[in-house]
């Protein structure tokens, strides 16, 4: 099981897809307090209650806060994007979940592996952990999600399950 830490984007867009169940598959996913408040304004019905056993909140500590704020203020990153590769330096996961180029670029440039929700849906794919309609589904759900894919990225990812699957 991986340890993976996220920013808003992916749990946003995989729940908007009906996906989020694929998240567990994978590991648990820790958070930095901002990404649940970004996810209570897009998402407010996303847990009511409790939070699922596979998500965890982590502090920062100040040092990392200090790099979270540095960032926004430089016009860097967004808030939850910047304290979440901030927590990442300090959490040392597996993966970096995000959807966000600049975070991405940001995470890569420190030494952290990133991916997006469509890493995450194909990972979840070439490890038959989800079957070829339940991944195409998803493809699909993820298109029509507020998630920004190019045609090409689009392509990219169908020609990818397609190939999974062609070995199955």
């Amino acid at each position: 099981m991986k340890r993976l830490l996220a920013d808003t984007g992916p749990l946003l867009h995989l729940h908007e897809a009906g996906s989020l169940s694929l998240l567990p598959l994978l590991g648990t996913v820790i958070v930095p307090p901002l990404v649940l408040v970004e996810l209570s304004v897009h998402a407010p019905a996303l847990w009511p209650g409790s939070l699922p056993d596979w998500l965890k909140v982590e502090p920062l500590l100040p040092m990392a806060q200090q790099r979270a704020q540095a960032w926004q203020q430089a016009g860097l990153l967004h808030g939850g994007e910047a304290e979440a590769v901030a927590l990442a330096l300090d959490c040392k996961p597996d993966w970096f979940l995000t959807d966000d180029a600049a975070a991405r670029l940001m995470a890569e440039s420190l030494g952290v592996e990133a991916h997006g929700s469509l890493g995450v849906l194909l990972w979840a794919a070439g490890q038959k952990l989800v079957g070829k309609k339940a991944a195409e589904a998803a493809l699909t759900a993820l298109e029509s999600s507020s998630l920004w894919m190019s045609f090409r990225v689009r392509a990219q990812a169908r020609a990818a399950l397609a190939q999974i699957f062609a070995t199955s």
